[in-house]
């Protein structure tokens, strides 16, 4: 028996932020390894032949002999997986969905589908397996919440690793916070789950045996629960660059009140914890209220910023707008307030009511849900809301939310955040910095095309000279310094009418 399991391209529309999933022009390479599949894989038996597609690197082969194909589906991926599952399903092979919308919206993909996988995989693996191998298997499996300690560790031997930058190692599930338009918490839960310290250095010694030197820490809030983090961060730590191995970059996404915990703040740097991504959404109170966003109210958000970034993380800030408090000054009050933060990378979204939230529940009692794009591109990543706005049109809040993400990628001002973000960020322990010295690999490949290419842009120049500077004077953030340039420079290349369009291996059936 052959399975084929994929991860389609995410797909947010004409003006999304594929940057956000690949970096490089020519021949891009997955911003992180799609982790969804090669979990998912570690559960089918030795029997079965098994192939892993990540789209973003690779087309979908729509003549591989499977006898069955498997898709998992995030809320970004819906239009794609569809029209994949088609173009099989109509050539006669059986196709079985899962992954977050499918448990999120199981009505959706009634029909599109052989069978559905509803919830968490590894409770239902056994059953679904067993029914595979017979040729008997059911329309839908419906899965509980998956005991992290006992799940088995990604099949990674089975990706194309040299085509993604940064392998991933899911180390919880689910978050207890409430933010009102947030689906993590309605398909994982508010108690969170965590996997076991050693666990997640086995799984990190694999994915660095396998050459990665970045490692996303996959966790909705990795530092809620601080005697667990701080557990984790000190198995990290006496980890990373030990026994001779050569230092890793760690990245995970953590909510802004780390910046009350010092301490932990401080480990996070030991261990090599860098960069991190943090919703801080919105400088008004009043947004942040009616968004359950309670985390980042009553605080100077200014303030616990050039903590956390003192402290040696890097951020990267989701900005949201479009809430019901909003109106038309809130571009430009978006952007002053990220003119003065020390973070140079921004994902200015607008404010989605993803199906099965809370949000989603009061837009649609309220008549404002805009049901041709709800199903679709009901997605951060995308400018078009789902959401008919309170204070202004649709199209006015996709065109101001395009406006700010060009200005805050415009290079003078990308540069007065450069200056900043090196003056606070706090110095790379030194046995992190030691003795680093790459070997180009497919991974080094789009960042060496892309300061090539940049640098014919005379703005680009200016930041790529800019930042050479500052790593000079600050040696000991070289690396943080360079790699948020790498990120800068892949967003603002795709912006430009010089960059040939890349995007992912897209194939179309």
């Amino acid at each position: 028996m052959r399975v084929y399991l994929i991860a389609p391209a995410p797909d947010f529309g004409r003006d999304g932020l594929d940057e956000d999933s690949a970096m490089g022009l020519d021949r891009p390479v997955a911003m992180q390894a799609a982790a969804g599949i090669a979990t998912v894989a570690a559960y089918f038996p030795d029997e079965v032949d098994l192939r892993l597609c990540d789209e973003i690197i690779e087309p979908v082969d729509y003549d591989d002999p499977a006898d069955y194909v498997a898709i998992s589906v995030n809320v970004a991926q819906v239009p794609r997986a569809m029209s994949i599952a088609r173009a099989f399903r109509a050539k006669g092979i059986r196709v079985v969905l899962g992954g977050p919308h499918v448990s999120l919206a199981p009505d959706l993909f009634e029909g599109t589908a052989d069978c559905l996988v509803v919830g968490e995989f590894e409770p239902v693996a056994g059953a679904f397996m067993e029914d595979l191998l017979a040729g008997r298997l059911k329309p839908r499996y419906d899965g509980s919440k998956a005991d992290l300690a006992a799940t088995l560790p990604p099949r990674w031997d089975l990706y194309d690793n040299e085509r993604a930058l940064a392998g991933v190692v899911q180390t919880s599930r689910g978050c207890p916070f409430e933010c009102n338009f947030c689906d993590v918490i309605q398909y994982l839960g508010r108690v969170q789950r965590h996997k076991p310290a050693e666990k997640v250095v086995q799984e990190v010694q694999t994915l660095y045996d396998l050459g990665y030197r970045q490692i996303n820490l996959s966790d909705d809030n990795f530092t809620v629960y601080r005697q667990r983090t701080s557990t984790l961060l000190s198995a990290l730590a006496d980890w990373n660059a030990a026994d001779g191995r050569q230092p890793v970059s760690f990245m995970t996404q953590m909510s802004i009140d780390v910046a009350k915990s010092p301490d932990l703040l401080a480990k996070c740097s030991q261990a090599g914890l860098r960069f991190a991504f943090v919703g801080l959404e919105t400088s008004s109170e009043e947004a942040l209220t009616e968004s359950r966003k309670r985390q980042n109210l009553r605080v100077d958000l200014v303030e616990q910023c050039m903590k956390v970034v003192g402290a040696g993380v890097s951020m990267t800030a989701g900005l949201m707008l479009g809430f019901d408090s909003d109106d038309l000054s809130c571009f430009e009050r978006q952007f002053s307030f990220a003119m003065t933060l020390p973070i140079v990378m921004y994902r200015p979204a607008v404010l989605v009511a993803p199906v099965a939230t809370p949000l989603y529940d009061a837009m649609k009692a309220a008549g404002r849900i805009v049901e041709d794009v709800t199903q679709t591109r009901a997605s951060t990543a995308g400018t078009m809301t789902n959401i008919q706005p309170m204070q202004m049109t649709r199209a006015q809040l996709a065109e101001g939310t395009d406006w700010l993400k060009r200005s805050l990628l415009d290079p003078e001002n990308a540069i007065r955040r450069f200056e900043l973000y090196a003056r606070v960020l706090g110095d790379c322990p030194p046995h992190l910095v030691r003795g680093i010295r790459e070997v180009p690999t497919a991974r080094s490949g789009p960042l060496i095309e892309l300061l090539t290419k940049s640098s014919r842009d005379r703005g680009a120049r200016r930041v790529i000279e800019c930042v050479s500077d500052l790593s000079r004077k600050r040696p000991l953030t070289r690396g943080d310094l360079m790699q948020a340039l790498g990120l800068y420079l892949n967003s603002y290349a795709r912006q430009q009418p010089w960059a040939r369009a890349g995007g992912t291996a897209r194939a179309v059936a």
